[in-house]
């Protein structure tokens, strides 16, 4: 009896020192299934393939990639590269209008333009490994710019006369998208709305029977395209198997990528949905379209997966695809990560309400990096982006990571509807007061499909114009009822202050300042017995060095990691000592010592060594009566 093969295919533009999650997850789901997987990184072919035929330098190459990958996926640059491999020379002017007019270089172009000859060898290769294979399925699975590469070998295949199941699923195909990709793309037989292993599941037991393939669940087959997925209540715990790498090692050597085996991070899932987007969706977040309902994997298993991984494949590095961490992981599942005593370090996207004790139990369990859903550092601006968090905590959070040694990659945002320019006034000031912390990026708002300025526009003032216009070069030959419905970003239309365009351009160049002098920019304290040294070497202030003793010293002691008033006359500051700490606060703000908002202060010097075994400021300080303040610290920007 012939043994039923399925192979799975990630396509490029997946980033070649990651396996594909999806791959490796549904690879473990078919085998569960007593299916032999093949499991197929084609980006890795791609990415070994390209530099050879255009003759670029590893490092040349490795830019390029991230560039397409990443920076200029908004504009469907990976997309277009495949799905318009042969396009007339008209069509590939007017594109090349398109990135000139968003500042894409000419070399960058040169080399866009280069890789659909190499695009078209790769479809072509791809396709004779598959056909080789012998499969009775292949799956594909695509998120941002892997459309055009999964679509034009599905079509090859076709054209060479693969008769088996094709399906597609990823976040590509959540909702309307996946839809109008079963209807404008005949080579598909279906495609996965949503989480996909109990939908592969499903789809596997079909053809195992001899069955055609019809919609079950959150699959959807051709001819019924049109049909709602069923709703599919999760389960309170994510109950979703370990990926399964096999062959990615092997891959990434055939292909003559060794050099990259150093660079390897795994992914891993802990958890699905968003906790917080579950009481209050972030206006701009676009994830989560299948369910926004939280659930994770019991603590119990994540110390057991980390250290299976890392016994399995030798690599010690890990990057959390999770969308939040789970604060209760904080208790549970990170003490006993902390217990396996080895090496590894690990990615998480978190919340940045966190307190320095929720930084210091991350890091000790080996949380090297997280990336923050700041992206505004305005309290004014959080509210309009209903992030549920104020300036304070996230200068709060981001002092924390300097403190324990954790990098923080982070985002602010500009451009959105409701966007003040006191919001914007507001940060301007505020960067300067933080050039020895991590820099942000800068970015404009996307209107992203799922989101709530999608979902809702008029709710922001907002009026959707037409889907980002790289989909309609990617796509040529759709309908624009069909574009619109196969498109994650769209533009949009809203009232917006007329400042807010100069004081966009003065906050860009402010974090500009800040990324090129951040090597140069410290400021730390050191704590003696009854002293504190504070050392500050941040550009545009007065370097200085200061020794403070007595009440001084007592008092910033007293504000590091952040407190509140109340909480410092609690302490003893009150009375007439209050009025002196006051003063003291009040000259500390104008030096940029101190951060302050309403009636909480944070020092703003981080320790001179950071270390994760650093017992932390004291977590949920017990409450008393509010007493009245009778000063309120302004801002240096409202002074002004």
């Amino acid at each position: 009896m012939k043994p039923r093969r399925v192979s799975l295919v990630s396509m490029p533009w997946n980033s070649a020192t990651r396996p594909s999650i999806q791959v490796g997850i549904l690879r473990s789901v078919a085998e569960a299934e007593g299916w032999q997987v093949d499991s197929h990184y084609a980006y890795l072919d791609f990415y070994s393939m390209a530099p050879q035929i255009l003759g670029l330098s590893d490092d040349d190459w490795a830019q390029a990639y991230e560039l397409i990958a990443e920076r200029l996926y908004h504009l469907s640059v990976g997309d277009w590269i495949f799905s318009r491999r042969g396009a007339a020379p008209e069509e590939r002017a007017a594109y090349v209008d398109l990135l000139r007019s968003k500042r894409v270089d000419e070399t960058s172009i040169g080399v866009i333009d280069a890789l659909r000859a190499v695009a078209e060898r790769h479809v072509a290769a791809t396709t004779e490994r598959l056909l080789a294979a012998e499969p009775q399925v292949i799956g594909f699975t695509s998120m941002f710019s892997q459309n055009g590469a999964t679509l034009a070998v599905a079509e090859r295949l076709r054209e060479a006369g693969y008769t088996g199941t094709i399906v597609l699923g990823g976040s590509n195909c959540e909702g309307s998208m996946g839809r109008a990709l079963l209807a404008n793309f005949p080579a598909l037989d279906a495609v996965v709305d949503g989480p996909g292993e109990e939908a592969l599941a499903a789809l596997l037991a079909q053809v195992a029977a001899d069955q055609p393939v019809r919609s079950a669940g959150r699959l959807v087959a051709r001819g019924e395209g049109t049909a709602q997925v069923a709703e599919l209540v999760p389960a309170d715990r994510l109950t979703v198997p370990m990926p399964n790498y096999d062959g990615f090692f092997e891959q990434l050597s055939t292909a003559g990528l060794d050099r990259l085996e150093p660079d390897v991070s795994l992914p891993v899932e802990f958890s699905r949905g968003c906790w917080w987007g579950a009481k209050t969706h972030c206006t701009f977040c676009g994830l989560n379209g299948a369910t926004m309902r939280y659930r994770s994997k019991h603590p119990d298993s994540v110390a057991g997966e980390l250290r299976h991984l890392m016994d399995q494949y030798g690599v010690l590095d890990f990057f959390a695809v999770d969308n939040i961490l789970d604060l209760g992981y904080l208790d549970t599942a990170l003490p006993a990560v902390e217990e396996l005593r080895s090496d590894h370090s690990l990615f998480f996207e978190v919340k940045a309400n966190m307190e320095w004790a929720d930084i210091r139990r991350m890091r000790r369990a080996g949380v090297r990096s997280v990336q923050p859903g700041i992206e505004s550092l305005s309290t004014e601006g959080l509210r309009a982006l209903r992030k549920g968090a104020t300036a304070f905590l996230n200068v709060r959070f981001l002092l924390g990571c300097a403190e324990y040694g954790v990098r923080a990659d982070w985002n602010i945002l500009t451009g959105y509807p409701g966007e003040a320019p006191a919001s914007i006034l507001a940060q301007i000031d505020l960067v300067a007061s933080l050039s020895h912390l991590v820099p942000p990026h800068v970015t404009l708002i996307r209107f992203d499909r799922f989101s709530p300025y999608v979902e809702s526009p008029a709710e922001y003032g907002l009026t959707l114009t037409k889907p980002f216009p790289g989909y309609r070069f990617a796509y040529p030959a759709l309908s624009e009822s069909d574009l619109w419905n196969i498109a994650y970003h769209f533009e949009g239309e809203f009232t917006d202050d007329p400042r807010n365009v100069e004081l966009r351009r003065r906050l860009a160049a402010r974090i500009r300042l800040w990324r090129s002098r951040h090597g140069e920019a410290s400021f730390t304290y050191r704590l003696g017995f009854a002293s504190v040294v504070l050392d500050d070497r941040r550009p545009g202030l007065p370097p200085q060095r200061v020794t403070l003793n007595g009440d001084a010293a007592r008092l910033f002691r007293a504000v590091i990691g952040g407190t509140r008033f109340r909480d410092l006359q609690a302490q003893g500051w009150d009375g007439p000592r209050w009025d002196a700490a006051l003063a003291l606060l009040q000259s500390w703000q104008r030096r940029r010592w101190v951060f302050v908002e309403g009636t909480k202060v944070i020092a703003l010097a981080v320790r001179w060594r950071p270390s994760a075994y650093r017992t932390p400021p004291a977590k949920g300080t017990p409450k008393r009566v509010r007493t009245q303040v009778p000063l309120t610290l302004s801002s240096p920007a409202t002074r002004r």
